[in-house]
């Protein structure tokens, strides 16, 4: 034996096919964990598969979750909807969409806007006569 050590034989290009390798390996290994975290993730039942039966847990799961929430948004809209100026917002608003369809380069969502901000206004206007703060006060109905 002439005593080489073992790399020196090796070319450049032969180095670079065997990096290439090992980073193909690691790559491949780790996209099999992700998967099989994946779909740990996704057996909702715990049977080892994922089908149909967890996607009925996942249904089941989103419509809770969805209904809680659309419950809260209703009721934060409920106590907003008693304050004078989002009546006056309101208001504005629904005029401002009346007015904006016909008009071609504004149409309703602009005349939306720019109507709740003149409802606002006209409640900040009106509360600035009477010398007190603007109208967040509930109304009585």
């Amino acid at each position: 034996m002439t005593g080489k050590p073992k790399e020196a034989g090796r070319t450049a290009s032969g180095r670079g096919k065997s990096a290439a390798r090992k980073i193909a390996s690691a790559t491949k290994s780790a996209g099999k964990k992700l998967g099989n975290a994946a779909a740990r993730a996704a057996d909702l039942n715990g049977d080892g598969k994922v089908d149909r039966a967890d996607a009925k847990i996942a249904g089941a799961h989103a419509k809770r979750v969805t209904s809680k929430a659309a419950a809260k948004a209703g009721a934060l809209a409920k106590e907003a909807g008693k304050h004078d100026m989002v009546r006056d917002a309101a208001a504005g608003a629904a005029i401002g969409a009346a007015v904006g369809i016909p008009v071609p380069v504004i149409g309703p969502m602009a005349g939306a806007a720019i109507g709740a901000i003149a409802g606002v206004a006209k409640n900040l206007k009106s509360a600035g006569k009477r010398g007190a703060e603007p109208s967040t006060k509930k109304s009585k109905s």
